[in-house]
């Protein structure tokens, strides 16, 4: 009898094990059957051979090769935007420096004439005027006038 029962159980795992393979090549032939993956659909989860995996390398490299040209771009024409808006500026900050350069030396000459003035007049007391230029005009330095000491008769 229990032979029976065995050849029951293999028969009945025999007949599941041939109905399953029959549904998995109708369902997608034997890709389906080992992998577990439709071959017949694409998927994230299919194998890849070496060459297209060589291939894939070679685009993400060209891929990453384009991005790099597009930021150089962009930082270029990043650096020329702010180069324009410096050099507008500088511009502004040299005009200014001429300005005071004109304006300091404008000053140091007034300041140069002024201490002239001021060291002219400094000597003042060492320099010789005419007795003509002063006003009222002085009394001689020997002249003949004396203080009175006596008293003049009554007329």
């Amino acid at each position: 009898m229990a032979e029976f029962a065995s050849k029951g159980v293999a028969g009945s795992g025999l007949g599941l094990g041939i109905a399953g393979t029959a549904l998995g090549l109708l369902n997608g032939g034997l890709g389906n059957l080992f992998g577990g993956v439709n071959s017949m659909a694409p998927s994230e989860n299919q194998f890849v051979t070496r060459y297209e995996m060589e291939m894939e390398d070679k685009l993400m490299g060209k891929d990453s090769e384009i991005s790099l040209l597009k930021s150089e771009k962009y930082t270029d024409e990043k650096i020329v935007d702010v180069y324009e808006r410096l050099s507008g500026r500088i511009a502004g900050v040299e005009q200014q420096i001429a300005a005071q350069a004109v304006y300091n030396a404008t000053n140091t000459a007034t300041l140069s004439c002024i201490q002239n003035q001021v060291a002219q007049l400094q000597g003042l007391t060492k320099l010789i005027v005419p007795i003509t230029s002063v006003c009222p005009e002085p009394m001689a330095a020997k002249n003949s006038w004396t203080a009175p000491t006596t008293t003049t008769p009554a007329a």
